[in-house]
């Protein structure tokens, strides 16, 4: 018996009826049942890798592009560089040159107490170039403002995160007040410094941005001058994501070594400086793929079922088959490939309607979360949102993950295929003489 044969009787198997003109036969529905349930299982595997990709990608977007940048330089607040605004600006010549590196943005951090109306509350100072929410590509595209204008041209200015503008009950055109403290030998000594709230902006995850206040950096060296303060010079490359990000880290290491002024600078890679946030995330994404491969393990045993019932219809079939010559290996092949074809049909019908659910995951969610708080507004009952950006992000950016979906695929295939090899194996083994002799 040939593979082409094979191959003929396993397409007889899964698309013609035991007997003609009859119904179908309990067999077929058995391989029927299995591509439903190979199907069902893939389309919330696709769903779910896509989602908590897209939702992985946006938030580690917004921790590189709008904190640590591709490669964070640590200058010592001791160092002559930390002096004068006009010294810390003077080290973006020492990177500018580096092969790789796009933009340089020098930044000055520190914790202050923010008072607004009638509330106090602890902020992340972040002392940033007046221009930043403009030249800076991510920052104009991962914040949006919710009031006012993002603008620091005042030296007065501040912009302020959404929950932080909550916290302290403020507006655009508000003032605030932000409380220094510089340590001495013999007292702490507060110092208050106003500032106008110019804008409120949110990159639409709140845990990111909940106490970030940003300050004209000319106020680093005059307000908030001899306080605990953090001196960075961020890089932004054009490798964020690729292994040549780490030749250009040896550079930048290379350039702060050079100078003596500098050379106790810490110098890290996006990956160092937010590395406890992305392990989390790379085994949350795992643990995810070892439970939907399970599912796909559980739905694939269907297929071992499904075979076993076509060989039970089709014993009789069999029989006179090998007594034409047809060989049990070739027999068995036969089921096999009705077995692959089956998971070849899930996969078929699973996939399409896992990436449609994924590209429209934003209006699905949006439309779901309508009827759920429509319903729950007939009780009198609170109102709740899927996608609280206390937790999530505002909306899921869509990611297809082509990789991991290439993974699944195979993985399907194979289960198929190996759930499909007993059965097959004991079809091609059944005896003609005990066959032919029951009917």
């Amino acid at each position: 018996m040939t593979i082409s044969s094979s191959l003929l009787y396993a397409r007889k198997i899964f698309f013609s009826k035991t007997n003609r003109g009859a119904e179908k036969s309990s067999g077929q529905r058995s391989l029927i049942g299995a591509v439903v349930c190979i199907a069902v299982s893939l389309i919330p595997l696709v769903a779910v890798l896509s989602v908590s990709s897209g939702m992985i990608s946006g938030i580690t977007g917004r921790m590189i592009h709008l904190s640590s940048q591709d490669i964070q330089i640590t200058v010592p607040d001791d160092s002559a560089y930390t002096e004068s605004q006009e010294a810390f600006l003077s080290l973006e010549s020492k990177f500018s040159g580096i092969e790789g590196v796009l933009k340089i943005y020098p930044e000055v951090q520190g914790m202050a107490l923010a008072a607004g109306n009638s509330y106090r509350s602890g902020a992340s100072l972040r002392a940033v170039e007046k221009n930043i929410f403009t030249d800076n590509q991510y920052f104009s595209s991962f914040f949006e403002t919710v009031e006012g204008k993002a603008d620091l041209s005042g030296s007065r200015n501040a912009v302020i995160g959404k929950k932080l503008a909550s916290l302290l009950k403020v507006h655009a055109g508000d003032s605030i007040k932000i409380i220094t403290i510089k340590s001495g030998e013999e007292k702490i000594k507060p110092k208050v410094s106003v500032f106008t709230v110019s804008g409120i902006v949110s990159c639409g995850y709140e845990e990111l941005d909940a106490l970030w206040v940003f300050i004209p950096l000319e106020n680093a060296f005059t307000t908030l001058k001899g306080r605990t303060l953090d001196f960075h010079i961020g890089l932004e490359t054009d490798s964020t994501f690729t292994p040549k990000l780490d030749r250009i880290l040896v550079d930048s290491r290379i350039a702060v070594l050079s100078d003596m002024e500098c050379m106790d600078s810490d110098v890290e890679d996006w990956k160092t400086v937010n590395a406890a946030q992305f392990e989390n995330f790379a085994s949350t994404r795992a643990l995810l793929i070892v439970i939907m491969l399970a599912i796909i393990l559980a739905a694939s045993i269907n297929i071992s079922s499904a075979i076993v019932m076509v060989v039970m219809d089709r014993k009789k079939e069999i029989a006179i088959l090998k007594s034409t010559g047809a060989s049990s290996s070739g027999l068995a092949l036969s089921f096999v490939m009705t077995g692959l074809f089956t998971g070849l049909c899930g996969i078929a019908i699973g996939i399409p309607i896992g990436l449609l659910i994924s590209i429209n995951i934003n209006p699905i969610i949006s439309g779901i979360e309508q009827i759920v708080n429509l319903g729950l507004s007939l009780f009198h009952a609170g109102q709740v949102k899927f996608l609280d950006p206390a937790f999530y992000l505002q909306e899921i950016p869509i990611v297809i993950p082509w990789s991991e979906l290439l993974l699944i695929v195979g993985c399907t295939v194979i289960l198929s295929v190996i759930m499909s090899i007993l059965p097959s194996l004991k079809a091609g083994k059944s005896s003609i003489i005990e066959v032919l002799s029951k009917n």
